[in-house]
């Protein structure tokens, strides 16, 4: 075990690119992890992983999350939200600002209310031109950010982490189990703007060492942009 203190874990999108990994990395690290979706399901992909039986797999909502599992939860990690696409309609635009920021809002608030003293969001680098709130994706991502900051800035029994990641390279591996490689895909704009890109193994060292309280701030969130994760 490489804890000294071992630290239960609430993952939510934690059968997505980033959870997955994260969920390795924290079990691997001695952390009790759970992760939570909205099927339940371990992906496929990881049936032949022994380090996926370590953890659990379970069923919800983060938009109306179980209060009683919370209050035994010491860190909630949130790794939910919809990509980053062009809406044209009300109700394209509804969804998104809905799965990107009210959803993680109503958790926050949830975990909040739980007791839970640490939280990880998985916010996100945004480009200058694509910060309106005309942007759905973007505007959500803010009224999330701004939520998980009050987490802290309320109480200084609380800690925030907000990681803000440009493009996530990797291999991402869809329900069906089939891989994409993210990271060929993007290979050749990596090469010219290599500071716009994160590899899905240094967002989640990230999330491990936030869970440890390295670099712990009593009195406001810790914000890591593309270059410090």
């Amino acid at each position: 075990m490489n804890v000294s203190v071992v630290k239960k874990v609430a993952i939510y999108g934690g059968n997505g690119f980033v959870g997955v990994e994260a969920a390795k990395q924290l079990n691997n690290a001695g952390h009790d992890v759970v992760c939570i979706s909205r099927s339940g399901h371990k992906p496929v992909h990881l049936k032949d992983e022994v380090w996926s039986e370590k953890v659990r797999w379970c069923k919800g909502d983060a938009n109306e999350p179980d209060m009683e599992f919370l209050k035994s939860v010491d860190v909630v990690v949130i790794s939910i939200g919809s990509p980053p696409l062009p809406t044209f309609t009300k109700e394209a635009y509804d969804e998104q600002l809905f799965m990107n920021g009210t959803c993680c809002v109503n958790l926050i608030e949830a975990a909040e209310l739980a007791g839970v003293t640490s939280l990880v969001l998985m916010s996100a680098q945004i480009p200058y031109p694509l910060r309106t709130n005309r942007f759905a994706y973007y505007r959500g991502k803010q009224l999330a950010l701004q939520r998980a900051k009050q987490f802290t800035e309320t109480s200084n029994l609380r800690n925030t982490f907000i990681l803000k990641p440009g493009v996530i390279t990797g291999k991402r591996t869809l329900p069906s189990g089939r891989s994409v490689r993210i990271d060929w895909m993007t290979a050749p704009i990596s090469w010219a703007l290599p500071w716009q890109f994160v590899s899905v193994f240094r967002v989640a060292q990230r999330i491990v060492n936030c869970v440890a309280g390295i670099d712990v701030s009593s009195t406001k969130p810790v914000i890591y942009n593309n270059k410090m994760i």
